[in-house]
C-alpha cells in the first residue's frame, strides 16, 4: 500500500473515531451504529456483525463510565474507534470514501462566514478567553 492512501486511510480514521464516540452518547446511536456499519461491513454480513457488536461495545463502555473516569473512557474509546476504521479500511481500502461521506454528513465542516469579525471598540481593550471546559471563566 503506497504511502498517500495510508495517509489517507489513518486521516480518515482520525476524523472518525470522535464522531462515533460522541454519537455513542447520543439517543441517535442506533441510527449512526446501522449507518457506520452498512459502510464498514461494505455489503459482507459476516463483516457487518462484528463492526456492529464493536460499536456496541463503544457504546457500553461510554454509557457505563463512572462519572470520574468519563474523560479517559471516551478518550481510549476514540481511538480504540480509530482502530476499528483505520483496520476495515485496510481490509477494504474502498470502504474509505464510503467512510468520508459518511463522516462529512454527520460532522459537517463549519460554515463559513462571508463578513469577517468586527473590531473591538476602540476604547476596550482585547480580552482573550480560554476555552477550557469547565473554567468558570468560560
Amino acid at each position: 500500500m503506497d504511502a498517500q492512501l495510508m495517509a489517507r486511510l489513518h486521516r480518515v480514521a482520525a476524523a472518525g473515531g470522535p464522531v462515533i464516540v460522541a454519537a455513542a452518547a447520543t439517543a441517535n446511536w442506533p441510527a449512526v451504529k446501522a449507518r457506520f456499519v452498512a459502510v464498514l461491513g461494505h455489503g459482507h454480513r459476516g463483516r457487518e456483525e462484528v463492526q456492529g457488536e464493536l460499536l456496541e461495545e463503544t457504546n457500553q463502555a461510554i454509557a457505563h463510565a463512572p462519572a470520574g473516569l468519563l474523560d479517559q473512557i471516551t478518550h481510549d474509546q476514540e481511538g480504540r474507534a480509530q482502530q476499528l476504521l483505520l483496520q476495515a479500511m485496510l481490509v477494504d481500502p474502498s470502504v474509505s470514501d464510503d467512510l468520508e461521506k459518511l463522516l462529512a454528513e454527520l460532522n459537517p465542516p463549519p460554515e463559513e462566514d462571508d463578513e469577517p469579525d468586527p473590531p473591538p471598540p476602540a476604547n476596550r481593550p482585547t480580552v482573550l478567553r480560554p476555552r477550557i471546559l469547565g473554567a468558570p471563566w468560560t
